[in-house]
């Protein structure tokens, strides 16, 4: 029996690269790195911003300028080590506050939307 798949990447279309860029760095504490794939292909090419984490599970995510509409109305979630610091840098940041930290069954957690009306939530847990 094959294990399922699982999720290697996430990448989203964002209206403007350096904004989105600035506030996943600034506001949602992403480690960002600047990218630009020399080539035409509609899902890798062009000026973008990424990241990997390769400890544990591998995970890619990026943000490319969108070549349609951007990507929006999707949920992610991210785990902080302080919720209220992570909260406070959102805020800073830009990003519109959907809800205030609090507590949800799998830690304390706070909702927050991107400049493209994704929402991402940081979570701090137990």
């Amino acid at each position: 029996m094959r294990p399922p798949p699982q999720e290697e990447a996430v990448i989203l279309e964002v209206a403007d690269v350096e904004k989105s860029e600035a506030l996943y760095r600034q506001g949602f504490g992403l480690p960002l790195h600047p990218g630009d794939n020399d080539n035409d292909d509609r899902w890798t090419g062009g000026r973008h911003a990424e990241i990997s984490w390769r400890e544990g599970a591998y995970l890619h995510f990026s943000l490319y300028a969108a070549k349609g509409r951007p990507t929006s109305g999707i949920q992610l979630s991210f785990a902080v080590a302080d919720i209220e610091a992570a909260h406070a840098a959102a805020v800073a940041g830009g990003a519109r506050v959907v809800h205030e930290p609090r507590a949800e069954p799998w830690g304390r957690s706070g909702r927050y939307e991107d400049l493209d009306g994704n929402v991402i939530e940081l979570t701090e847990r137990p």
